[in-house]
Formats: C-alpha cells, sequence, structure tokens
C-alpha cells in the first residue's frame, strides 16, 4: 500500500484537463482554478508521482512519455468513481422516496402484503400507497399515470404500456373445510351451476370471464352474496354461506378454507407488472419491481404459477 501515490480527485482531475486542452488556461477555466493554483496543483501530483507528466513552454503544453502513460490509468479511475458514486445514490434513493401502486384486491391481500414486508425491511423510508381495486380501476390508474405501475392480468394487447409478465394463472374455487368440494380434484362449471357464491361485484374482470362462460353453456350463476372487499369475501365463505371463485395468485393462506381448480382448466390468463409507455421508473419502483420478479421466479410451487 506505501507504493501507492497519495493522489486526491481534484488532482486526478486536474491531470486530465491539461492533457484534455494542452492549455493550463483552459483547464482552469473549466475547473474554476487560478492558473497559479492549478500549476501547484499539478506540481504536487508530480513531486507524489516522481515524474513530470507535461513538458512545459511558454507557448505550449505537451504530454511526456509517462504523462502519456498516467493520463488513461486517471480518466479509468475517475470514470470507475463516477459509475460507483451514481449506484451509490441509486441505493440511496432507493432507500428515500414515495412509490405508488395499483392492483387488484386479491392480490393486494395475500402475495403482495408479504412482498411488501420484505421490501420495508430494507427499504424502511420509502412510503408506499398501495390502490386496490377491480381490473379497470387498476389499468385506469397506470394509464393516468396516479401510480409508477400496476399489476393485473393481460386480457388484451395494451400498445400504450409496458408488460413484464410474471407467470401464468388460472382460477380456483374456495370453500369451507368440510364443503362438498373437499372430494372433488376439481371443480366444472356444471358443478357450480346451483351453488351459493360470495363474489365482487359484477364490473370485476373474473366476473365478466365466468358469466360469459356460463351463459355460453346455457345457464348462470347463483350469486347470493355480492361485496365490495376481498376481506368480506373470505370472511363469507369462511363462515360456509357461500364458495367464491379466486386466481390461482390470489389464494388466501387460511387453515378454515380449501381451494380445487376450475375444469376446464383454460379459465386463465397471465399476470404481468404493467406500466404507462415513456413514464420514468424511480429507484423504488425499479427495486420493488425485481423484487416482484424475484418472488414469483421462486414461487415454483404456486398453483398455476410459472
Amino acid at each position: 500500500m506505501s507504493d501507492i501515490p497519495d493522489l486526491s480527485i481534484r488532482q486526478l482531475k486536474a491531470i486530465t484537463a491539461v492533457a484534455k486542452y494542452s492549455s493550463f488556461i483552459a483547464a482552469a477555466s473549466e475547473l474554476q482554478l487560478s492558473q497559479p493554483g492549478l500549476s501547484r496543483m499539478i506540481r504536487s501530483a508530480e513531486e507524489e508521482l516522481g515524474i513530470a507528466l507535461f513538458d512545459r513552454t511558454t507557448r505550449h503544453v505537451a504530454l511526456t512519455t509517462a504523462g502519456a502513460e498516467f493520463v488513461p490509468l486517471a480518466e479509468r479511475i475517475l470514470h470507475d468513481l463516477e459509475l460507483g458514486s451514481e449506484a451509490i445514490r441509486e441505493l440511496r434513493d432507493q432507500t428515500r422516496g414515495h412509490l405508488a401502486i395499483s392492483c387488484p384486491m386479491s392480490f393486494a391481500t395475500n402475495m403482495l402484503a408479504n412482498m411488501v414486508i420484505e421490501y420495508k425491511r430494507a427499504n424502511p423510508n420509502v412510503i408506499i400507497q398501495i390502490f386496490e381495486g377491480i381490473q379497470s380501476n387498476t389499468m385506469g390508474m397506470i394509464r393516468s399515470g396516479q401510480v409508477d405501475f400496476g399489476i393485473g392480468t393481460l386480457s388484451e394487447p395494451y400498445e400504450d404500456l409496458f408488460v413484464d409478465k410474471l407467470c401464468q394463472h388460472h382460477y380456483h374455487v374456495v370453500f369451507a373445510r368440510g364443503h362438498r368440494f373437499s372430494r372433488y380434484e376439481r371443480v366444472s362449471l356444471q358443478d357450480l351451476k346451483d351453488e351459493p357464491l360470495v363474489s365482487m361485484p359484477p364490473s370485476s374482470n373474473l366476473r365478466r370471464i365466468f358469466d360469459g362462460a356460463v351463459a355460453s353453456a346455457g345457464f348462470r350463476l347463483n350469486y347470493t352474496i355480492t361485496v365490495n372487499t376481498y376481506s368480506a369475501v373470505a370472511q363469507f365463505v369462511r363462515a360456509g354461506v357461500g364458495v367464491t371463485i379466486l386466481s390461482s395468485t390470489s389464494l388466501p393462506e387460511d387453515d378454515r378454507l380449501e381451494t380445487r381448480p376450475v375444469d376446464p382448466a383454460v379459465f386463465g390468463g397471465t399476470l404481468a407488472i404493467m406500466r404507462l409507455r415513456g413514464r420514468p421508473m424511480s429507484s423504488a419502483a425499479t427495486g420493488f419491481q425485481s423484487l416482484i420478479r424475484r418472488h414469483f421466479a421462486e414461487a415454483s410451487g404456486l398453483p398455476g404459477g410459472a
């Protein structure tokens, strides 16, 4: 370590500036230093290195052989330091700031909650705002720029959005333990024909999918309770007053409930992170999206997952 010259960043900048302009006057102007001050800085660096870096005359400044060898090294050091500083600033920016996300209520209640807890442990000063709603609300908030990004099901091509696919998912029937569906491996649409159902409003994406499917089969589902939150859905299902249908990415972790996949499995879709094209991403948003992708990559046991 004793052989390493003790040069400051200011000295390295001074050396590269003089080499760039071949002029102490121009270099001093760029660095906002006096010419005598710049000369002293270069002289001090040369003394520390034990060799001259520049040949000076009254009209011309040129690199010596040693200078020609040293200047590229100084430029690399300054460049690497700049890159490292940018990385540190990005980490700093990620640990502070504000993050707004929109997603389906069921996803926010289950999978997203665990991700937020993990993210907040590493970034306690980031303020996270989660807008829970049905699919149409999620898409509207993404397009209006109210959120940094959203999570939802791809139901059509979105040319105005950047899409990052997470996994394929399908649907499950969720019911209280002891229900007759416990004996089934899969639950068909016909099995659901007269079953009391607890559901979200008719405008929800899931309702539109299944209402259309059973209409093609010539019947309607028996919606006995309609609510506006998934916590209420779970409460009624636990009480045994009906069953519900949820995406495989939104299944509750509850010992009092069981699930079975809906047959046919064609009822499903692709869950994705979506954001408005051209919208710049903050470090906090980029970091949280990376965490989401990692969770899905690790969730090999997730029903319907990738």
